[in-house]
This record gives C-alpha cells, sequence and structure tokens, in this order.
C-alpha cells in the first residue's frame, strides 16, 4: 500500500512512519525522502510488499515552497540552531537597496538547471558510518563533498525584506537549506530557511495526501497513480506460473524496450517486469 501524507512541523519522517505503523500494525513501512523536523509537507509512504517498489519512485522530482531570511546564518541553515545575525548597518542598507527584480536575476542566473551544492553539516548524509548531524552534535568535524543537482523550475513567489519566498522543483538529494544559504550569499548578505514545505512529488500533489491523523486504510493509492508511466498487463496463465517462480524467460508477450510493466492477475498486481536482452526479466516480484 502507499499513502500520501501532510507531515506536520515538528515531526520527522521517522516518527511520521512510526505512527503510521503503530496506527495501522504494519510491520514493514518506509518512506520515498525524508523529510526535514521543521518541515512540513507530502511524504510518500509504502507498506510491506509495496516496500519492494520505492526505488522506482524515490528518484522523483520533488517541488518546495520555501522562505529564506536574508539578515542572519544559522549552523543549520534553518531554525534549528541560533542565528548569527548581519551587522546592522549591512542589514539597512540592504533594505534599501535589494529589489524583487535583483532577487528575481539572482535565482534566474544562478539557481537554474545543473548546479553544484555542499550539503549542510546538519544533515543525514553518512560519513564513515555515521550521520553528519551525529558527529556535528558531538563536536567532530565534519567536510561534505560538493554535489550535483538539478533545478528545474523556479519562481519567486514574494518578497519583503528580510524574507522572500521562492517555489522550485528540484532533483533528488537537493538541499533547499543548502539553496537558501548560496542564495544569501549570491546576494552579498546571509540566508537561512524559516519556512519548508514540500507540495509535490513529481506528478503527486497535495489534493491527494491527507493529515497523519486523519488518514484511514481507505486512502491508500492505488499503482496506476504512483506510477502512471508503468504500463498494466495482464497474460495468461502459462506467463503468470513463471513469473510466481521468479524464472527469467523470452520476451514472447511483446515487452517494449525501456519501459517497465505491472503485472496484474485478476484485481491483484504480482509482479514489476521489464524487457531486457530479448528475456522478460522481474524487477519486483509479490509487490502487493
Amino acid at each position: 500500500m502507499f499513502f500520501l501524507i501532510q507531515k506536520p512541523y515538528g515531526l520527522s519522517s521517522f516518527s511520521a512512519i512510526a505512527h503510521l505503523r503503530k496506527k495501522f500494525g504494519i510491520k514493514k513501512i518506509g518512506h520515498t525522502g525524508t523529510l526535514d523536523p521543521l518541515a512540513t509537507g507530502l511524504l510518500l509512504v509504502a507498506t510491506d510488499n509495496s516496500t519492494k517498489l520505492i526505488s522506482y519512485i524515490d528518484k522523483a522530482r520533488k517541488s518546495y515552497v520555501f522562505t529564506v531570511r536574508l539578515d542572519g546564518s544559522t549552523p543549520s541553515y534553518d531554525l534549528d540552531t541560533p542565528v548569527e545575525y548581519l551587522d546592522v548597518d549591512i542589514v539597512e542598507k540592504a533594505r534599501t537597496t535589494l529589489t524583487k527584480e535583483i532577487i528575481e536575476h539572482t535565482i534566474q542566473t544562478y539557481f537554474f538547471g545543473k548546479i553544484e551544492q555542499i550539503p549542510p553539516s546538519y544533515s543525514a548524509i553518512r560519513l564513515q558510518g555515521q550521520r553528519a548531524y551525529h558527529m556535528v552534535r558531538a563536536g567532530q568535524e565534519v567536510q561534505i563533498s560538493k554535489r550535483e543537482i538539478e533545478i528545474f523550475s523556479t519562481r519567486l513567489v514574494s518578497f519583503s525584506f528580510p524574507e522572500v519566498t521562492i517555489e522550485m522543483e528540484v532533483s533528488v538529494g537537493t538541499y533547499i537549506r543548502s539553496i537558501a544559504r548560496d542564495i544569501g550569499e549570491k546576494l552579498g548578505l546571509a540566508g537561512h530557511v524559516t519556512m519548508l514545505h514540500r507540495n509535490k512529488i513529481e506528478h503527486l500533489d497535495e489534493i491527494l495526501a491527507r493529515k497523519i491523523e486523519d488518514i484511514t486504510l481507505e486512502d491508500t493509492l492505488s499503482y496506476d497513480c504512483i506510477f502512471p508511466g508503468f504500463e498494466i498487463i495482464s497474460p495468461e496463465a502459462e506467463i503468470l506460473e513463471k513469473l510466481y517462480n521468479g524464472l527469467v524467460f523470452s520476451n514472447t508477450i511483446g515487452l517494449e524496450s525501456g519501459k517497465k510493466y505491472l503485472v496484474k492477475n485478476g484485481d491483484k498486481y504480482i509482479s514489476l517486469i521489464e524487457e531486457r536482452d530479448g528475456m522478460v526479466r522481474i524487477c519486483a516480484n509479490n509487490i502487493e
């Protein structure tokens, strides 16, 4: 089963799925992309055999609306750590000279397409077998390498100094907190996130989501909703038997190269398959 939940402010992604595990008595559960505790918005959760399909959606594009405050910085690039404010003279000068047009030009020029960023040291990235944020809080020095990300769209929502609100669609692995810091630096100021909300995961938007306290077992999302690019097929019994047995066999059912297929037996999904080198190969079996 898949659920799309609205994660509230202050709750970690781990705590959110733990709540569902307890509520529904679920043995196996996972999600398709962590949200920081101070972030809100969409968290796509998979349970039981559906967790086998997480790897086919966890690389999805994600969209965020976020507010950057430009008068100070924090070690975590958000409000999880204390703010060190800029000198009052710098702030007052920016208040009179920084315009919506300057910000628009900056984000369209430097924060669009493929760029490099350094993730926050206060992050769940693993270094030497440890989470980076654990190392930082233990007083250890943390050095995280640059990584390439992609920003597919960027839009200035509003600006009222010292706060600017932006909407972005980004690739997997993008840290919005790092973008906030970098925007501040590009403007000759300092930036940190004061609001972060995930409003879309690929094609899944908030109209499909439910509040974590209100969600029921009737609120599951179907596989054809989660994976609209996968074709659904219902082959004959002989083919189903081969799939149940985990066999690789000649492509006699007309699968196209480069495509994925969800296989149904009656009303139940049983496999995710593909064609490779002229053979039908199983990507995941027993998926429902």
